[in-house]
Parts: structure tokens; C-alpha cells; sequence
């Protein structure tokens, strides 16, 4: 049996091809890209028409009696001419008669008016009492330094290249690389390559070692897709309680970023 078969791996769903890949993996060996990213498909488009068009929809209906108050009753859509009679001119005919005798007017005598004497009005006035703010000063609380975390720095791949082609089910792998500062006290190098089985499903294959290089399991040749023989692999610093970590569900805790994604084809 394998060591797959003994140690089942939790699997998640690609976002982009919905393989099922090892729920550890940063890439889906299937299509290259990050499984938890989201990515627009075509029914997502056609969702968001469908919701955008009723909502169209219920708003014209909701709607409706506010849009008829903004049209003016009085116009018409298709206005009908009707038509003017037009009257014949008339003709007036003005005779100029003399004026009568008028009388003569006597001049009537100026009278003068009483000018009434505005008495003057006492203005309010209004008076304006400035008040003086006075400002307290604050105190200003220093705020306390928050730690910040020195990662340990990634490992550096070595070998096999990315994109090297390794021909030969027998021959001998060794995913080599160059560690960026010594391990400490239960800390370890954790290897893990991702690949597709022979259903086609990505799954992924780890290790923990306290040195480079690793050795990657020849037997995985045969249980690898026929079709599909990439491999992809990377390295990260890591620390666990367990003696001696060996499959990818082991309990540990991550110390570095992970290193570069190297790809290796084995024919």
C-alpha cells in the first residue's frame, strides 16, 4: 500500500479548472494558477444581467406613478390644428366734429398740507456680550511600539532547475536547495511537491528533513498521470512538536514565506 493510500491528504477545489488539489497547495498543478483565487466565468456575467435586469424591471414598476406626475397633462402627443375663422376688415370711417365751448376755470388756492412729524423710533439695539472660550490642552497618549516579526528567510532552489526534464522511471530525483540560515530546536525543512494521480486529481506528496538534499520517492513515477507529468515543488521553513514529521497533515507551524515554485518534468 501506498504512502498516499495510509495517510489520506484534505483536498480543496480549484476556483479556476474545480480539480481537486491538495489543500496545501499555493498552485494547481492542472492549470498553473492559485486554486482560492475567484475568476470570472460566464455565468457569473449572465447572474449579474439576470439580477440587473430585474431590478430594472421592479424599479419601472415601483416607480411607475411618480414617472407619470413628471409628464404635464395638458400636452398632447399628436396635436391636432384647428382652424381659424378669418375675419373681413372693417372699414371706420372718423368725422371730426368742432369742440364745445368750455368755461373758464378759477384757479382754486393753494392750501397747504399738514406734514405729519415723524416722530423717531428708538431702535433696539441689540448688545453683543463676546464669551471666551478657553481650550483645555489634551493630552496626547504616546502609543506603545508593536513588535514586529523578523521571518526567517526562504530557501533557495537548486535542483532540479525549473523546467528540467528527468528521463527514466528509475532515476534517481533530488530536490536539492540552499537554506537561507541554519535550523534551531525542532524546526525543519518541509518539502512538498504537487503532482496528478493516475485519475487525473492533483494531490500532493510532503516531507520533513533537517538538511538538504531531498530525496523524492521513485515509486511515485507509476502513480503519477500518464498524460500529465509535471511535477511541482517547493521549500519552506517550518516548526513542529512532533520527534520526526512525515506526512503533509503533520501539526506545524510556518517560520519562513515559501520558496520559489520549480517545475521538473519525469518521463
Amino acid at each position: 500500500m501506498s504512502e498516499q493510500a495510509l495517510n489520506p491528504t484534505p483536498r480543496i477545489r480549484c476556483n479556476y479548472c474545480e480539480r481537486r488539489i491538495h489543500a496545501s497547495s499555493i498552485v494547481c498543478p492542472n492549470c498553473q494558477r492559485n486554486p482560492r483565487a475567484f475568476y470570472w466565468k460566464r455565468w457569473h456575467v449572465f447572474v449579474l444581467l439576470g439580477i440587473a435586469a430585474v431590478l430594472l424591471i421592479a424599479a419601472a414598476f415601483w416607480y411607475a406613478d411618480d414617472l407619470r406626475a413628471l409628464v404635464p397633462t395638458g400636452l398632447a402627443l399628436n396635436p391636432t390644428v384647428t382652424p381659424t375663422a378669418t375675419r373681413a376688415p372693417v372699414a371706420v370711417v372718423l368725422v371730426a366734429t368742432p369742440p364745445p365751448p368750455t368755461a373758464t376755470r378759477v384757479p382754486p388756492t393753494p392750501t397747504r398740507a399738514k406734514t405729519a412729524t415723524a416722530s423717531p423710533s428708538l431702535a433696539a439695539t441689540n448688545t453683543l456680550t463676546s464669551t471666551r472660550v478657553t481650550r483645555v490642552p489634551q493630552q496626547t497618549e504616546t502609543p506603545s511600539p508593536i513588535p514586529t516579526v523578523i521571518p526567517v528567510a526562504a530557501p533557495k532552489l537548486v535542483s532540479p532547475t525549473d523546467g528540467e526534464r528527468v528521463i527514466g522511471a528509475n532515476k534517481r530525483i533530488e530536490l536539492q536547495f540552499q537554506p537561507a540560515q541554519p535550523l534551531g530546536a525542532q524546526e525543519w525543512y518541509r518539502v512538498e511537491v504537487n503532482y496528478l494521480d493516475r485519475e487525473g486529481d492533483a494531490v500532493g506528496w510532503c516531507d520533513f528533513k533537517d538538511k538538504s538534499p531531498f530525496e523524492f520517492p521513485r515509486n511515485y513515477f507509476d502513480e503519477s498521470s500518464p498524460n500529465v507529468r509535471s511535477f511541482l515543488w517547493r521549500v519552506n521553513v517550518v516548526a513542529s512538536n512532533q520527534i520526526a514529521p512525515k506526512t503533509c497533515d503533520a501539526p506545524y507551524d510556518i517560520l519562513s514565506a515559501a520558496s520559489e515554485v520549480w517545475t521538473f518534468y519525469w518521463y
